[in-house]
């Protein structure tokens, strides 16, 4: 993972405005040495400082609106003279903002009247300022105001709404890097972003996280050469200021946190989950209270690796709404692991839970059936519960499920008929197609009636026969996005599918096929990207014999041993929409779009068309 040039432009955001505070300290030392020291001087400094500081409040704005332009504004042919442009606007800006303050202070030297209410405050001895120190103070007072300047005017300018999604971002550590799909379940579960006429919760939490972007208030951070952040982390100025706003918002996060407890002590009675540290000195879970009542709100386990959970102390969480116990860090390295799954037995009692997190947890085998029972539950994220072998057959109950998440569950053979009833579902990873048929299993076919479904991820278990359940796809008109892996399978795959409204299509692990020939441009007329990773893949050549041409922009092939491209205008006339490829470890393709001719490609490539049509490596 690596950080985006949005963080470096916020550094340097807050360089400029020390920079103006250098600035403007070395003018103040021309003034000082001009000014008589008088009352009528101290009360122009009380009165001056408060321009400053209006002045200042000003330029900072500009400057942010500034490098916002140039850092955003991808139109621009010439960068090189926007960022010119940018930096004489910008030393304008300072300069105008010194000249005032110079002007100002000349008119108290010529002898401008001070009014008399404010002539008697001067004179007294109450808070008086001996003149040798009346500059000094002024200049630290404005300096000081520029340091907490910047973070607290992107929040000022914020909407309520937003204010509220990035202040719950105060809870992770100093510098942890976060999926922005938890932020996103998150908000959903706390009910901070909501579906509406035009966008479903997932995209108003979509749309929050990127405005909270283009403020500067989180920084992005993504994958090498992936456009798009998929996780962020707080700048640490954010970071303390957002702490400072907690309480005045009307929020509690209480945290427990321990160092290799030994004995028990009166707080482990109010502890949700006790914990063992095992690899790391300290772990905490937080937890969000109802200010009222004291109630648990929200539980999010932050660090603890190790749970010991407490099924009676479980079973008094009837107000909570979020339940995070599972994993939110990037890395898939981090463990968690639970000593009991009988606490899972109490989840019945929540009725208010909306967002239920077990990712990543080891020694779940199978959820309780008390979990039918969470009728307000939205999103249910399973993800990497390698141990997880059948999920409740009553999971038809969850009518208000959106997202349901048990990809990597390698364990998990087949999908309860039940789930074919969730008729608000919009996301589904991890869907089942096995090699044993019974009649409580859920088939493809019996998915076609949920009319909201989005986003489908299809994992075909080792020796099943897929295709009959493929040709099904037709019936999803809903479908945006679909991931299909393969398992060990006998027969070659069909792709003779239609999906009219599909953008992204992922094949994973193709076996036995060689091309995709059963892949036609005319069933995918709204594909933008296509991603081809692992498996036997040998040529994409076939589907340049068709009429329609496709209208995919990126394309990504990865671990495809046996493919073989070696002219790369031949995949230009394939794709003639291309805008972006990502090739790795292909180590037959030799074709790359350079002058020099076809040369022998590195174990990892990228390209991306510029704005006359050539092609650049990232």
């Amino acid at each position: 993972m690596e950080t985006g040039k949005e963080e470096e432009s916020f550094k340097a955001f807050l360089r400029k405005i020390q920079g103006l505070g250098s600035k403007f300290s070395s003018e103040v030392e021309g003034i000082k040495n001009s000014l008589e020291h008088s009352t009528v001087a101290l009360y122009a400094t009380k009165k001056w400082e408060k321009k400053v500081l209006d002045e200042l409040s000003g330029s900072i704005r500009k400057i942010d609106d500034l490098i916002e332009r140039y850092e955003y504004n991808t139109s621009q042919s010439d960068p090189e003279s926007l960022k010119r442009e940018k930096e004489s606007q910008l030393d304008e800006i300072i300069t105008n903002c010194v000249q005032q303050i110079k002007e100002h202070m000349a008119r108290f030297k010529e002898g401008e009247e001070i009014p008399e209410e404010k002539n008697n405050g001067i004179n007294g001895t109450q808070g008086f300022i001996p003149p040798e120190d009346w500059l000094k103070t002024a200049e630290k007072n404005v300096k000081g105001k520029l340091q907490v300047t910047a973070p607290n005017m992107r929040y000022d300018d914020l909407e309520p709404p937003l204010k509220r999604c990035l202040l719950f971002l105060s809870v992770f550590p100093k510098d942890a890097v976060i999926k922005k799909s938890s932020i996103i379940y998150w908000w959903i579960g706390e009910g901070l972003v909501k579906p509406n006429k035009v966008q479903t919760a997932e995209q108003a939490g979509e749309q929050c996280f990127k405005m909270l972007l283009l403020n500067g208030l989180i920084l992005p951070i993504s994958k090498k050469h992936d456009k798009k952040a998929r996780c962020c982390k707080l700048h640490d100025g954010v970071r303390d200021m957002l702490t400072s706003q907690v309480k005045e918002a009307g929020l509690c996060f209480k945290n427990f946190s321990s160092k290799m407890p030994t004995e028990k002590t009166n707080e482990d009675d109010k502890r949700p989950i006790s914990y063992l540290a095992a690899t790391t000195n300290e772990q905490s879970v937080m937890v969000s209270l109802e200010h009222s009542s004291n109630e648990f709100l929200s539980l999010f386990n932050i660090s603890a690796q190790y749970l010991i959970c407490d099924s009676n102390k479980f079973s008094e969480f009837k107000s909570i709404k979020i339940l995070q116990l599972g994993r939110w860090q990037v890395c898939s390295d981090h463990h968690i692991e639970v000593a009991d799954t009988k606490f899972l037995e109490s989840l019945g009692v929540m009725k208010n839970l909306r967002y239920l997190s077990l990712q990543g947890i080891s020694r779940i085998t199978m959820l309780s059936d008390s979990l039918v029972h969470l009728t307000n539950l939205r999103i249910l994220d399973l993800r990497a519960c390698h141990n997880l072998e059948t999920l409740p057959t009553g999971i038809g109950s969850l009518k208000h499920l959106t997202h349901l998440d048990v990809s990597e569950c390698s364990l998990l053979d087949r999908i309860p008929k039940g789930l074919s009833s969730l008729s608000e579902l919009q996301v589904l990873k991890g869907f089942v197609i096995s090699r044993g048929i019974t009649s409580d299993s859920c088939r493809l076919k019996d998915l076609a009636g949920l009319k909201k479904l989005k986003k489908l991820s299809i994992n075909i278990a080792r020796g099943a026969k897929a295709n009959d359940d493929l040709m099904e796809l037709k019936t999803f008109d809903t479908l945006s996005s679909l991931t299909i892996t393969w398992g060990q399978v006998t027969e070659t795959p069909s792709l003779e599918i239609s999906l009219p409204n599909l953008e992204k299509l992922d094949l994973q692990c193709l076996p036995q096929l060689e091309n995709l020939k059963g892949l036609k441009s005319g069933g995918f007329p709204k594909l933008k990207r296509l991603y081809i990773r692992g498996g036997k893949l040998k040529s994409l050549n076939p589907t340049m014999t068709e009429t329609e041409p496709w209208h995919v922009d990126t394309l990504r092939l990865k671990f495809l041993s046996e493919l073989e491209l070696d002219e790369w205008s031949n995949l230009e006339r394939t794709f003639p929409s291309l805008a972006y490829v990502e090739i790795y470890k292909c180590p037959k393709v030799i074709a790359k779009p350079l002058r020099e001719g076809n040369i022998l490609i590195s174990e990892e490539a990228v390209w991306e068309k510029n704005n006359e049509g050539g092609w650049i490596q990232m």
